[in-house]
């Protein structure tokens, strides 16, 4: 663990020497709509989001003599493309192993057919993908979006590890291997359906419904069950506190059998001075558990505090908690993080991490040390 620790500080002070998020929301009083094509966020970014990612993420050491004049995304007047590409390195402290992963390559096109309606395509590298069509049609700034996608609910964070997300890809616990890894809301949770949303003033109301199968070609299944996602926000800006709070709630009853996976949770970002941010999100998750034939409801709560070193350098420091049945007194986890993020060039991002992993009944050497390598377009 010592020499885990020392690695972690070693990659930190190489790394500042050598010199959307929600987050970035709420720094600017901003909506998620506001930089990503998306109306509820993630993946490709519009014209103004790709001109903050450049312009403002970015150390202004090398702009100068790296950034490309008359940069544009845009192929012509209706077709533009985009592009997430993220390396893992991680070392795990249980096994001493390490190893290179591909976490992500996506490519990104934004069809636009008329002034109204766009269609929009995200293909990944692995079985995840998401397409839709959005029609900017409705009252008070709405939409309608049909198509294969992740339905809108909590903070939409790009690692997938989190328990708020997908879950950690390596266990953290074996005890809890029978239970769901996380809320199931990250890279291949895509689900086709249909969702409508609106924006009137400071607020966002999002309501999809979907078949509750995930992946578009298992919806050829048809039933009579459908899962219904609703997720709501309200956005204030002042000139010392900005923040964003909300609450989502997902709903699945199993098809021909009992029970249900019902997901319901509250979330918020608060930004002091645009440079000191606390986010978090609380959800309470209920699943139906054929070996027990009941239903199990279990907790995530998630934290991160992140401050705005420089132009370029955001220190954070996270905090989750996952339990995913209540009534056993063992069974929980909590994961510590330590670590920050690093915009060297334009479209490059480092991010080292170190995690602390706790359990309970028992105490594992099982801490992990990991560095992110993200570039986008």
């Amino acid at each position: 663990m010592h020499r885990s620790i020392a690695l972690f500080v070693i990659t930190i002070f190489i790394t500042l020497t050598a010199s959307s998020l929600p987050r970035f929301a709420t720094r600017q009083g901003a909506k998620c709509q506001a930089c990503h094509i998306n109306p509820t966020g993630k993946g490709m970014r519009n014209a103004f989001g790709s001109t903050y990612g450049r312009e403002e993420l970015t150390m202004a050491t090398y702009k100068e003599q790296t950034d490309i004049e008359d940069y544009s995304q845009a192929l012509n007047n209706f077709v533009t493309i985009g592009m997430d590409y993220r390396t893992l390195y991680y070392y795990r402290e249980q096994t001493s192993t390490s190893s290179f992963f591909q976490m992500q390559g996506d490519l990104f096109l934004d069809l636009r057919l008329n002034k109204k309606f766009r269609i929009y395509f995200n293909k990944g590298l692995y079985n995840g993908f998401e397409v839709f069509g959005l029609a900017k049609v409705l009252p008070m700034d709405g939409y309608l979006k049909i198509g294969n996608f992740i339905p809108a609910y909590g903070l939409k964070m790009d690692d997938h590890n989190l328990f708020i997300r997908g879950g950690a890809f390596f266990p953290a616990n074996p005890d809890i291997a029978g239970y769901p890894g996380g809320l199931g809301f990250g890279q291949g949770a895509e689900d086709t359906g249909v969702e409508i949303g609106f924006n009137p003033s400071i607020f966002s109301v999002n309501i999809g419904l979907f078949n509750g199968r995930k992946g578009g070609l298992t919806g050829t299944a048809g039933t009579k069950t459908k899962a219904v996602a609703v997720r709501a926000d309200a956005n204030i800006q002042t000139d010392i506190l900005n923040f964003n709070i909300g609450g989502s709630l997902y709903n699945l009853p199993t098809p021909g059998g009992p029970g249900k996976t019902q997901i319901a949770g509250a979330f918020g970002v608060f930004s002091l001075y645009n440079n000191l941010t606390l986010q978090g999100e609380y959800d309470i998750l209920t699943t139906y558990n054929a070996t027990k034939n009941k239903e199990v409801t279990g907790n995530v709560l998630y934290t991160e505090l992140n401050y705005l070193l420089s132009s370029g350098i955001d220190l954070k420091l996270g905090y989750e908690f996952y339990d995913p049945n209540s009534d056993l007194k063992d069974g929980s986890v909590s994961r510590y993080t330590i670590g920050a993020e690093f915009f060297p060039l334009t479209g490059v991002e480092v991010r080292p991490l170190y995690r602390i992993n706790q359990e309970k009944p028992t105490e594992r050497s099982n801490n992990e040390i990991q560095v992110l390598f993200h570039f986008f377009l």
